[in-house]
């Protein structure tokens, strides 16, 4: 079972991954990206942990072109599905491959890795040719895969990366995602000593189905604004939890903290509705502008999941009352908008998967896992989209990264609280039923600020001041 301590690490790597800070994540799997191009900022969020593309990125985050005939930025990750054994070769050599493909043939040339991936009951397994990298096939239950990420920055080579690296670079590199994660996952072989990606670290894993992965707070006037729960069945949903043990206290207790995220989410639709706004008044990138309105369609199935909860605990539907509007859009110059994305996305909404993705290792109960799942997925891509509209404004000028630098002093300063549980509810049911204690959100919380938000912003604004003077 992952500990909190393993989620921060890997969060940490993936997200300054994602942003292009990590030198492992360039073109030749040992350079940085922004090294190539001082003035160039990644800030899309396609380069992701084991899924190199090479690309450059612009400060304007749109895609500006790929190394011609680059070489080790291939990743393979095929999956043989039920009903579908064979095996997988990846055929990718020096000067094949132009960076940020990703190539999988069903036959390759001798001496390149082939792979096969199955899930459990099935016969195939990779071929015992000599020079081949063979493995044992998945345990029961678990499906196979074989996976490549570049050297972990800092490493000299792949025999370097310890367990808790190969277990958090090989699950993004599974998942494609620097914000997702397998529930269950095991590095089985590896690292494959003739990768099929040249320069990269190869490994074959075997995971499960399950992947994890609450809102953005609508902030009006300094203060954070929802709409009341009320009794509807329109926003809820057929999500249904074990109700066996809980007595009325704990049953209560569920539902009113339910009841709270599930209002949390609801606001978080207008917060992103507002985003897309200001982030047109700004002339920010298509790229930025869709990412808000798909947050939005997640925070609309994120309230609908919480209120479905909440009402299950009640014993009634629930559902939100009228949110007030009134002079909510705010201002539309961009370091005020920067300022507020670092308070409500780069610091707030990865507070807020973290605690999702904890609470969905530690949740027992299976409907209330299977929504703090999506709702931690959703929301690291969140938080991304929040990191990545900042290091774009960054590049815009040094007000922005004035304000930008201010508000994750006053971000990191601020302390940390917890809604409170009931005394009279059965805490051990709570966690069962996804709830973080007090205690564990604010330790978590603070160890993520020293521990991941706190060294990403130090990341960021230095690459940005070094962008600015070169």
């Amino acid at each position: 079972m992952r500990t909190y301590l393993d989620v921060l690490r890997a969060f940490r790597v993936e997200l300054m991954a994602g942003l292009g800070l990590l030198a492992g994540c360039g073109p030749s799997g040992g350079e940085s990206t922004g090294d190539t191009d001082r003035g160039s900022t990644s800030s899309t969020g396609t380069a992701t942990t084991g899924l190199t593309t090479g690309a450059t990125t612009d400060v304007s985050g749109e895609v500006t072109g790929s190394t011609e005939g680059a070489t080790g930025t291939t990743t393979t990750g095929a999956t043989t599905t039920s009903g579908e054994p064979g095996t997988t070769t990846a055929a990718t050599t020096a000067g094949e491959t132009t960076a940020g493909e990703t190539t999988v043939v069903e036959t390759g040339p001798v001496g390149t890795s082939t792979s096969t991936t199955t899930t459990a009951g099935e016969t195939g397994t990779t071929s015992d040719t000599e020079g081949e990298f063979t493995c044992e096939p998945a345990p029961p239950g678990m499906m196979q895969q074989y996976v490549c990420f570049p050297v972990p920055d800092g490493l000299p080579d792949c025999a370097a990366c310890d367990e808790v690296c190969e277990q958090g670079w090989a699950n993004t590199a599974a998942t494609g995602d620097p914000f997702c994660s397998y529930v269950e996952l095991i590095v089985q072989c590896g690292p494959d000593p003739m990768p099929a990606v040249p320069g990269q670290c190869c490994y074959f894993i075997a995971h499960g189905d399950g992947m994890v992965c609450e809102g953005r707070p609508f902030m009006v006037a300094g203060e954070g604004r929802v709409a009341p729960t009320i009794r509807r069945g329109d926003w809820g949903g057929a999500m249904q939890p074990s109700l066996a043990g809980l007595n009325d206290a704990t049953c209560l207790a569920l539902a009113d903290l339910w009841g709270a995220a599930a209002a949390d989410e609801h606001a978080s639709v207008a917060a992103f509705a507002r985003f897309a706004l200001q982030l047109l008044a700004v002339g920010a990138p298509a790229a930025l502008i869709d990412g808000a309105q798909r947050a939005m369609a997640d925070e609309i199935a994120h309230a609908r999941a919480c209120y479905a909860l909440a009402g299950a605990y009640a014993g009634c539907p629930m559902g939100p009352g009228r949110l007030d509007m009134s002079e909510v859009i705010g201002e539309s110059d961009l370091p005020a908008l920067a300022a507020a994305a670092v308070r409500e996305g780069c610091v707030g909404e990865t507070l807020a998967a973290l605690v999702a993705q904890v609470a969905a290792i530690q949740a027992r109960d299976h409907a209330v896992r299977s929504a703090l799942k999506q709702i931690a997925v959703d929301e690291g891509r969140h938080a991304q989209l929040a990191w990545r509209f900042v290091q774009w404004a960054l590049g815009r000028s040094p007000a922005v990264r004035e304000a930008v630098r201010d508000a994750f002093a006053a971000a990191l300063r601020e302390p940390v609280t917890a809604r409170p549980w009931p005394a009279e509810a059965d805490p051990e049911m709570l966690r069962a039923h996804g709830r973080l204690s007090p205690e564990e959100q604010i330790t978590l919380c603070r160890d993520a600020l020293a521990g991941v938000v706190g060294p990403a912003a130090d990341a960021l604004l230095g690459r940005a001041e070094q962008a600015a003077a070169a």
